[in-house]
Parts: structure tokens; C-alpha cells; sequence
């Protein structure tokens, strides 16, 4: 295998010498016009954007294209004569280019950067106040702009992620998309040592610029996640000079966070720096009711009391890009953190059973404890080669999570105070991530692109538990061998991709293949078990569009993905996680496989816009959490994850955006799906008997998420979102549905440097947490109550030039400018 990478490693090299072509000059018989479309605001490209030239005499329509991934657009064969260039695309204000000649002396009309504009500009003075579409449809992903969901300004990624197409965020703050909670999820495009969840509960919203969902991604990305990927785009500036931003925020239940962001641009080099703390936290009461029957004999626990969490962390963020030259670019970033976690409930509890109905009364203390450290680094090297597009891109991720310890303690108490037992649970191991990869860009004529990549991902981890119980007797804890474990993880995947883009008239496509190769390795040292797995696996995708002018799409695309086992999944021996709860690695399980289909139409009416997706997925080898009563201890329940057969998800997703005039706008989204899981699995009881157990299930599921924003003023708005989630059922089980609601106010000052926010979160109290699980001889039942409503004040302060400028004149939702040679 380390033949195969130095082989990789040798090719890219080769092509990087031999791919230097000389510069092709537009052809004498015919004229060429060019340029690149960005986003105004956001500064990224816009792909897929419609570009149309006309004659300036009788405004006829001479040519057209539309922009690749890096937003250029090139016209050839043009001849002589004067034009302009009309540019389009769902969700921004039409740019048009107007006197642009060719003639003999003047045959290439370079254009160079066409802002687009988001449509719904309000002019007030020299101040422009921009409400950026909710959401903007690309061929492979939709993009997010953070700037618009007020109502959570001062929390998280999953705080935004609450009011996004194609996820859904429990009242716990856990996310799914599209229903399966196994996704990736990437910063600026790179991984991290963090786990999904993580990522997101610890990422600021104030530093994030956009979030980019990718349900179906191309080959060219990671396969991980079957699910998909959430990539959040981190603020950035390309101003000139020092700028940046500050924000504060306090709220309640002693939650209160604070970043600040700095950047510095000069010539060819550009620096920034950030900062971020948070100590965020919510309180709530919890209730739980279970019952197992073991050997003829009910027995039944039920708990209630307080709850809370907590997540204190901070971290610095830094790095620079320096252009070589021209054709020659390096960046490098840097980001340290630490996370501290904690989890407590202070509960009474009732134990009784169908033999002794007489009801034993005790008290619970339980707190879990995490603090982690984390270092994320990345260094890239970009090459272009003559001809635009022709580069390639090279990077290489490090990523390291300290030890990580984390602690879980379990006592009870009788009714007169003393404890009668108690169970510490510890868990500490480092782990390291390395990624490699190389990306070469060819393009093949004004329509086509071809691209090579490689990537490899080398990770470990160990994870060291020990276990020490109460002895009443002597009132100390004891260590617990049975349950002290040490195991390491070891896994390698290598990947090749290569895809194809070009387009037939109006008709855009893009083909992908890719092929992984895994080797992976499990060292259970207790045992002295090693559980190894290395395996080939291969990766199809297919992205369709399709203009259809008067601002509609039509997109459809063909992925296979997959979901490899996590860590924790995979742990060969028995785990204590409360006193009645325990879980079990499986150290056999498959990856899940996922076949993704989806087909999108999207439209807009000037400043309204309907988009309508249906998807359809099936997942192989689905792994589920199976539960049942520990027959070692009659009342103590047992999970453990299991490979249980298929399941399919056929839904569809609408997303309506209306604008009543510039005061009020309302987003509507929408989603219906039905899920179907058919599977099974054998259980082997205490006398090595199987036990048959039907694992199918089918249920209707739809969510629905509304956002009115009121604007009084360039400088003052309101926001109100309400969100509701059906009950969701599962094969052993169901979540019950749940509404929430929250309301936030903002004003900018000081011309726009300064603005404030106040929010309010879950007004009526109605978001409450249930879930289900039952069987044969089971019945577990679980409710949690956030403390509500929470409010939250956050200013932001904008440094110097920190801010959109206007740059060009906007006549009726136009933005126009006039070519200059």
C-alpha cells in the first residue's frame, strides 16, 4: 500500500512538471468575451449562473453559457460589433455589462469579476441594506447565509442549522439530516478530529459566514456520512488593511459567549486572527418510567427530578495566504481549543416489582464529566497552469484530540442520606487524524472539465476505561477489572476519484467514480483479540441541470455513499453507563451502504421563490441500537448495535419564500417523507439459546418550519420562527412530536458598526423531549423539560472596513455597469 501512495504521490509530480501549456490567443476569425460571477456579498463564485450576450443595436440574443464551478464563463467565435452581457441565477438581481466592443484591434473583451447581488436591495441614502436569500440552490448543495437567522445569533451551528432545508434539530440539540443523524461534517472544507456533534454544538454562529448542505455530494468529496455533508464556511474579508468583528453575548441561565476576528491584508500576504469563549447552559426537569420482566417477575424503576448541561470552551484560531506568484498560492491554519462538558440530574427514585409491590424510595446523584483539548491544523499549495481552471491543488490536515478524559459517576442514597452504592466510569485515550490529498483540474474546451484526485486518511486512537463501584462496607470505591478495558484503533483509507463535467445546449452534467481501499484494526489488549477488516469499495455519482430560462432549474443527481462503524460502536465488552443501563460493542458490524436519488425544481416570481425536491434512499446493512433487559441483572437494560437488514426513505421537501413588499418576508419549509425498515436479528440469551427478533417498521414523518421577518427600517427588523416535528416511530420505539417557538429583535448604530440583538427561545414552553422504547419484555419511557423561556442579548461591533460597500448603481433590481477596455 505504501507503494501505491509514493505511486500517487510520483504521478502528481509529473503532472505538475509536463502540465504547463503556452497561452492560446483568441482566434482572429472570431472574438472572445470572459469574466467570473461572484456572490457580492459572500465572495464566493456562483456556478451554474446564466450568462447571455446580446447585440447593443436591436438587443438580439447572440450567444450564451453558463459559469463553471469557479464561476468564469467564456464566449468565443463573437464577431465584430458592440454588446452586452445579461447575467442570471435564482435568488440574485440580474447584472448586465452594457458597450462592450469587438473589433480587430480589440478581440478579447475580458470582463473580469461580475458581482451578483442578492435580490431585495433597499436603498436608504448611501447605505444598502441586503436580505440575502434564505437559501441558494447550486447543482450539488444548498448555501445557507448565516446573516439571516437573527433568532440564532448568539448560539451555535445547530441553533442555525433549527431553521435550514433538510435538517432537523431535537430539542436536545442533536441533528439529523433528512432523518439519519451519520453525516460529515467539515470546517472550510477540511475534517476535523471532532466528532460530528461536537463540531456543531461548539461552533460560534458569529463566525460562521455560510453552511453549505450537500445531501448528494460528488465524487470529488469524501464518501463518509451516509447522510451527506454540512460544511460550514467560516467568516472571511478580502478588504484591504486592518478590519474584523467583535461579538458579546449574555443571556440567561448564565450563558454568555464572546469572539472576536481579525484580518489584515497587504500586497500579497493576508493574516487573520480569532478568538472565541462560550459557557453556554440550560436547565430542565426529567422523568423516566421503565419496566423488564425477567423470569415471570415485573420490575419497575421511576425517576424524576433536575437536569442540567453545560459546555465551557475556548480556542484561537490563526493562519495567512501568500501568493507566490501569479500562478502559485500557499495558505496555512492553525486552531487550538479546549472543551469542558458536563452533564448532572439530581432525581428521586420509586423500585418496586410484581412479587413485593411495596415501594422502595432512594435518591440519584449523577454528573458526567468531559474535557478535551484539540488542535487542528492545515497547509495547501495551489499550482495554476496556463489556461483558466488548469491547476492543481494539494493539502495536507492534521488533527490531534487530547486525551479526552471523561468521567461518569452514579450513586444512590436511602431515604436517610447514606449511600448504598455508586459506580465511577473513566474513559481517557488521545487521537490523531492525518489527510493527504491532491486534486488536479483539467479543463477540456469552453464546456468540459475533467479532474483527478487522491486522498488518504490515516487515524488512531486509544481508548483506556476503568470502572471502580462503592463497597458500602468499607465506604470506599474499588476498582473493577471486568469492566477495565484498553483498546486501540487503527484505520487507513486511501481514495481515487475522477470526474467529468461538460454540457449539451442547456443540458449540464457531471460524472463521478471513486474507489476506496480501508484497512482497518481493532487491538482489544484485554483479550489480546485483534479484529481486522481491509476491503475495496466503489463510489458512483451522477449530477444533472438544466436551464430552463425564466428562472427555473431543473437539477437531478445519483450517489452512493457509505457509513463505517464508529469507535465506540465497535467495542468488544460490556460498558456501564448509569446504574441501570449498560451497552456492548460489535466488533462484526458492515458499514452501511446508501443509494441516493434526488430530483430538485426550483422557480422564482421576482422576489418569490418555490423549490420542490423528492428524494429517495436505501440503506444496506443498516446498523441499529438494540435494546433488551440484561439478563445478569434483571432490572438493568442492554444495547448494543447490530447490523438488522434495510431500510428506505422516500420523501419530498418544499421550500417557499415569499416577499409582501421590502417590509415582510416569510420563509416556509417543508418536509413529508415515509420510511420503511425491514431487518432482523438473532439474540443468544444465557443459555446459548437465539432468540428471534422482527426488527421492521414503516411510518409517515413530516416537519414544518416557519421564519416571518418584519422590517421596520434599514436599521431595525424582527424575526419570529416556529418549527414543529411529527412523532417519529422506530423499530423499537418512537419520539414523540414537539413544537417550539422564538423571537428575536435587531438594531444596527453608528452607522451600521454597531448592532444589538435580543432573543427569545422557546416562548410558550413547549419543547419537550419524549421518547419510547418497547418490547417483548421491556417498556422504558423518558421525558426532559427545558427550563424556558431563555433570553439572550448579543452586540457585535464591525472593525474598520469589516462590511459591504456599494459599488455600482441599481436601477429596478438591475445591477449595471458599463465596460471599459
Amino acid at each position: 500500500m505504501n507503494r501505491l501512495i509514493l505511486l500517487i504521490c510520483l504521478s502528481f509530480i509529473v503532472i505538475s512538471a509536463k502540465a504547463e501549456e503556452p497561452v492560446l490567443k483568441p482566434e482572429m476569425k472570431g472574438g472572445v468575451i470572459k469574466g467570473i460571477v461572484m456572490d457580492n456579498a459572500m465572495d464566493i463564485p456562483v456556478e451554474y449562473a446564466t450568462v447571455s450576450v446580446y447585440n447593443m443595436a436591436d438587443s438580439s440574443l447572440i450567444d450564451g453559457t453558463i459559469t463553471d464551478e469557479k464561476g468564469a464563463f467564456e464566449l468565443a467565435k463573437m464577431k465584430p460589433g458592440k454588446y452586452f452581457v445579461e447575467i442570471t441565477f435564482i435568488g440574485y438581481n440580474k447584472a448586465i455589462v452594457r458597450n462592450i466592443p469587438i473589433d480587430r484591434n480589440r478581440n478579447l473583451a475580458d470582463l473580469k469579476i461580475v458581482n451578483l447581488r442578492q435580490a431585495s436591495e433597499a436603498l436608504n441614502e448611501v447605505v444598502v441594506t441586503s436580505e440575502r436569500a434564505p437559501v441558494q440552490y447550486q447543482i450539488d448543495k444548498k448555501v445557507i447565509p448565516v446573516s439571516r437567522q437573527i433568532t440564532a445569533a448568539s448560539g451555535t451551528a445547530v441553533d442555525v442549522l433549527e431553521n435550514v432545508p433538510s435538517v432537523s434539530v431535537d430539542i436536545e440539540g442533536n441533528v439529523s439530516l433528512r432523518g439519519n443523524s451519520n453525516f460529515t461534517v467539515l470546517v472550510d472544507g477540511k475534517p476535523s478530529i471532532l466528532d460530528a456533534s461536537d463540531i456543531l454544538q461548539q461552533m460560534p454562529a458569529s463566525v460562521i459566514e455560510n453552511i453549505e448542505i450537500i445531501t448528494n455530494p460528488s465524487a470529488k468529496y469524501d464518501p463518509e456520512g451516509t447522510a451527506g455533508i454540512i460544511n460550514i464556511i467560516t467568516k472571511k474579508n478580502t478588504e484591504k488593511g486592518l478590519n474584523g468583528v467583535a461579538n458579546l453575548s449574555m443571556g440567561s441561565q448564565e450563558n454568555r459567549s464572546g469572539d472576536i476576528l481579525i484580518n489584515y491584508r497587504k500586497k500579497k500576504w493576508n493574516w487573520n486572527l480569532g478568538l472565541d469563549y462560550s459557557n453556554r447552559q440550560f436547565e430542565g426537569t426529567t422523568k423516566t418510567e421503565n419496566r423488564t420482566i425477567y423470569e415471570g417477575v415485573t420490575s419497575s424503576v421511576l425517576s424524576d427530578g433536575e437536569a442540567k448541561m453545560k459546555r465551557l470552551g475556548y480556542g484561537i484560531r490563526t493562519g495567512f495566504d501568500f501568493d507566490i506568484d501569479s500562478k502559485n498560492q500557499i495558505s496555512f491554519g492553525f486552531r487550538y481549543g479546549n472543551r469542558d462538558m458536563e452533564r448532572g440530574s439530581v432525581l428521586d427514585y420509586q423500585e418496586f416489582d410484581s412479587n413485593d409491590p411495596e415501594r422502595i424510595l432512594y435518591d440519584s446523584e449523577d454528573l458526567w464529566e468531559k474535557e478535551m483539548t484539540f488542535v487542528n491544523s492545515n497547509f495547501s499549495y495551489t499550482r495554476k497552469f496556463s489556461g483558466k481552471g488548469h491547476q492543481l491543488a494539494s493539502q495536507v490536515t492534521y488533527s490531534h484530540r487530547g486525551s479526552g478524559d471523561e468521567q461518569s459517576t452514579n450513586e444512590l442514597f436511602d431515604a436517610n442520606g447514606n449511600q448504598t452504592s455508586g459506580k465511577i466510569a473513566t474513559e481517557d485515550g488521545p487521537g490523531t487524524r492525518w489527510e493527504i490529498r491532491s486534486d488536479y483540474t483539467l479543463p477540456l474546451g469552453k464546456d468540459a472539465k475533467f479532474e483527478l484526485g487522491y486522498q488518504g486518511q490515516i487515524r488512531s486512537s486509544e481508548a483506556d476505561t476503568k470502572q471502580e463501584d462503592y463497597n458500602v462496607v468499607s465506604k470506599q470505591y474499588e476498582p473493577q477489572p471486568l469492566y477495565s478495558h484498553d483498546v486501540t484503533y487503527d484505520q487507513q483509507v486511501h481514495g481515487l476519484y475522477t470526474t467529468y463535467a461538460s454540457k449539451i445546449g442547456k443540458f449540464g452534467y457531471q460524472l463521478g467514480f471513486r474507489s476506496e481501499y480501508t484497512n482497518r484494526e481493532i487491538d482489544f489488549k484485554d483479550e489480546s483479540e485483534i479484529f481486522t477488516i481491509k476491503r475495496w469499495d466503489f463510489f458512483p455519482t451522477i449530477h444533472t441541470q438544466m436551464d430552463l430560462g425564466s428562472d427555473n432549474q431543473l437539477m437531478a443527481s445519483y450517489t452512493r455513499r457509505i457509513q463505517r462503524p464508529r469507535g465506540y460502536w465497535l467495542e468488544p465488552f460490556v460498558t456501564w453507563t448509569d446504574a441501570y443501563n449498560v451497552r456492548q460493542g460489535n466488533p462484526d458490524l458492515n458499514p452501511e451502504y446508501i443509494d441516493s436519488y434526488e430530483l430538485a425544481y426550483s422557480k422564482r416570481f421576482g422576489d418569490q421563490s418555490v423549490t420542490f425536491e423528492t428524494y429517495y434512499k436505501v440503506t444496506h446493512n443498516k446498523i441499529e441500537s438494540v435494546r433488551y433487559p440484561w439478563e445478569e441483572q434483571g432490572n438493568v437494560m442492554k444495547s448494543t448495535s447490530v447490523n438488522v437488514g434495510n431500510d428506505y426513505s422516500l420523501g419530498m421537501e418544499a421550500t417557499i419564500n415569499l416577499s409582501f413588499g421590502k417590509w415582510f418576508k416569510n420563509d416556509l419549509i417543508g418536509n413529508f417523507y415515509h420510511y420503511k425498515e425491514e431487518g432482523d436479528f438473532t439474540l443468544t440469551n444465557s443459555s446459548d439459546e437465539d432468540i428471534y427478533k422482527d426488527f421492521s417498521t414503516k411510518s409517515y414523518n413530516w416537519s414544518l418550519r416557519n421564519n416571518s421577518t418584519i422590517i421596520f427600517d434599514p436599521k431595525t427588523r424582527v424575526q419570529f420562527t416556529a418549527n414543529y416535528q411529527s412523532e417519529t416511530n422506530w423499530a423499537q420505539g418512537k419520539r414523540k412530536g414537539f413544537f417550539t417557538t422564538s423571537a428575536a429583535l435587531k438594531r444596527d448604530f453608528m452607522k451600521r458598526r454597531l448592532s444589538a440583538t435580543f432573543q427569545v427561545r422557546d416562548i410558550f414552553g413547549t419543547a419537550k423531549h419524549e421518547t419510547l422504547y418497547e418490547g417483548d419484555n421491556f417498556y422504558n419511557f423518558s421525558r426532559f423539560s427545558h427550563k424556558s423561556p431563555t433570553f439572550n442579548l448579543k452586540l457585535s461591533f464591525k472593525i474598520n472596513n469589516y462590511k459591504m460597500k456599494r459599488e455600482r448603481g441599481s436601477e429596478g433590481g438591475v445591477d449595471v455597469e458599463e465596460f471599459e477596455m
